[in-house]
């Protein structure tokens, strides 16, 4: 018997990439303690000052956190009625993570498109399970439309 010792090449799979967060928070102390929690966690994390900002790197983000409450002439709700808008960042996950915490912010911010609305106080961590959450549901695969499945034998489509 002949044995020979073969030595392959481990495949081995790169990490994933860490999520890119854009935090659009008026309050410096907020935008600290998320910023700091959510790098210490694994994500980069782009703080623009105002929605002006924001929008111009929205295409960077995997998923958006934002106030409703923000400097300069565009507030929450119209930022992310910008970011539906545009066809680079129609899909992006939006978070509306704000103090504004009224009945009437939440249906305004969901009816401009958020994907999830969080009432500060809140926790780094809940807001990082819902990052998550969001980032998850959008890389899940997505069923294949009917007319899109195999043919059975025969040509007929299967049930």
């Amino acid at each position: 018997m002949c044995r020979a010792s073969v030595s392959l090449p481990l495949m081995t799979r790169p990490p994933p990439r860490p999520p890119v967060v854009m935090l659009v928070q008026p309050e410096h102390d907020d935008r600290t303690m998320y910023t700091e929690f959510l790098r210490h966690n694994n994500c980069v994390v782009v703080c623009p000052t105002d929605a002006a900002s924001a929008l111009a790197l929205a295409a960077t983000a995997d998923v958006i956190v934002t106030g409703i409450l923000l400097p300069g002439p565009t507030d929450g709700i119209e930022f992310i009625r910008k970011v539906r808008a545009a066809a680079a960042t129609r899909q992006t996950p939006v978070i509306v993570l704000t103090a504004c915490a009224w009945t009437a912010d939440r249906v305004r911010a969901e009816a401009a498109g958020c994907n999830a609305f969080l009432a500060k106080p809140c926790l780094p961590e809940t807001l990082l399970a819902e990052i998550q959450r969001l980032l998850k549901l959008r890389d899940a695969p997505k069923p294949r439309p009917a007319h899109a499945r195999p043919r059975a034998k025969g040509g007929r489509r299967r049930a």
